[in-house]
């Protein structure tokens, strides 16, 4: 009998390995956490740099079994500011390269790189001015990966600067530009045409701008290397999911790691008919690292002033306003028209503003219990409510490592969504 049970048993275990009813533990760091998004096979598992003289030299090793013939990539430079591009296939690093440490003599005083498009990461190497730059992969070792290597180099007396222009295809697209990240900047935005007349519906319309993206990291903190980029996506789906709704439709700017120029924001919001544009990012602080707490902005009145009168000069501006027939009148009443719009926009964006400060102010500390200025160019929408939230300071240990909690960001996320859904329920009416 006993002899029978232990046949029993044995044939009990068999069924359940095979059947899978023993599941190995799954280690590694939570699916919910704001970690880059995988997007290929290669992997760039270490990057290290050094410095021999007048030659800066970056190495890239790949990971697995990877050949030098299997590292897909195109370089080119850009002359002003001088910079080194190298778009790859669908790559990920282990480590953002923005987080490298870099001597303080290297010819390389930046890097960056991101998903630029579909099928394409983009790194950026910002150079203290231009050099000769050689460019070349290594077969892999015993030890070692295939490895990607960039050379930069001082230019010698009788020596020119490298000069490889880029592609065909990317000059064709006006892609260039983009490898340059985004600045928060008082810049006067470009017009944006109207594309779509607001039309009666039976909902609103929310756009969520998550800030940075693919080959602009944003931000970045020392003490987990959680990135802005990162972060602000992970958040504007949760605000999303929270908002969405019968009544609500959210748009987001972008809902994966793509780079989208500045000016491409807004439009987003003008092209939907948005009745509200909220863009989210992270701030960090160059050198004070006890600073912290969250902020809440909208576009200034000085800033405002000056887009009135580059609007009205426009040949676009009789489509600025869902509809109104602008061209037809004179030069005067177009600035009235423009400047009444912009008006009203500011008044609902304070409203809208103040509104989620106050929600944020319930789950985090605040750097300021009102409203800030400035002239972020992602705002400049002339005729949607835009305001602009930092979340914290990444800079702050204490704030970097409570962003990179779930339950934090969760709270956050219900914080923001209130905001919103308060601002739409008193001032948005369908």
């Amino acid at each position: 009998m006993k002899k029978f049970i232990a046949v029993m048993l044995l044939l009990v275990f068999m069924v359940a390995v095979v059947g899978g009813l023993f599941v190995p533990p799954v280690t590694g760091r939570a699916q919910d956490s704001a970690a880059p998004e995988s997007h290929g096979s290669g992997l760039v598992e270490k990057m290290r740099v050094g410095q021999d003289g007048g030659r800066t030299r970056i190495v890239l090793e790949f990971a697995g079994d990877m050949t030098r013939k299997d590292i897909d990539y195109r370089w080119f430079t850009l002359p002003d500011p001088a910079r080194v591009v190298v778009d790859f296939g669908d790559i990920n690093f282990v480590t953002a390269p923005n987080l490298l440490d870099l001597p303080p003599t290297s010819l390389v005083k930046g890097m960056r790189a991101g998903r630029f498009r579909p099928g394409t990461v983009r790194m950026v190497l910002d150079l203290d001015k231009p050099g000769r730059v050689n460019v070349f992969t290594i077969p892999a070792g015993p030890e070692k990966g295939a490895r990607l290597v960039i050379d930069v180099l001082t230019v010698g007396p009788g020596q020119k600067p490298t000069d490889i222009p880029p592609p065909a295809d990317v000059v064709e697209q006006g892609k260039a530009p983009a490898v340059t990240p985004a600045q928060k900047a008082n810049e006067t935005a470009p017009v944006v045409p109207r594309q779509v007349v607001k039309t009666k519906r039976d909902h609103m319309v929310v756009v969520l701008d998550p800030g940075h993206g693919g080959v602009d990291p944003g931000a970045c903190g020392k003490t987990i290397h959680l990135c802005e980029k990162n972060l602000t996506l992970t958040m504007a789906k949760l605000v999303r999911d929270k908002l969405q709704s019968d009544r609500v439709q959210v748009i987001l700017t972008r809902d994966s790691d793509v780079y989208i120029p500045l000016p491409d924001r807004p439009k987003v919001a003008q092209e939907h008919n948005a009745d509200v544009f909220v863009s989210l990012h992270a701030d960090i602080h160059p050198t004070d690292r006890s600073v912290k707490g969250a902020t809440v902005y909208m576009v200034s009145e000085k800033s405002s002033d000056r887009e009135a009168a580059r609007l009205a000069d426009s040949e676009n501006a009789g489509d600025i306003l869902a509809g109104v027939g602008l061209e037809k009148e004179n030069l005067e009443v177009r600035n009235i028209l423009i400047s009444l719009v912009q008006r009203d926009t500011m008044n609902n964006s304070a409203y809208l503003g103040q509104g989620l400060l106050n929600e944020v102010d319930t789950v985090t500390d605040v750097r300021k219990k009102h409203l800030l200025f400035a002239g972020f160019r992602v705002l400049k929408a002339p005729d949607v409510p835009s305001v602009l939230v930092e979340m914290g300071y990444l800079s702050n240990r204490t704030e970097e490592r409570q962003l990179d909690s779930s339950k934090f960001r969760n709270q956050l996320a219900e914080a923001i969504a209130s905001g919103i859904k308060d601002y739409l329920n008193q001032h948005v009416h369908y």
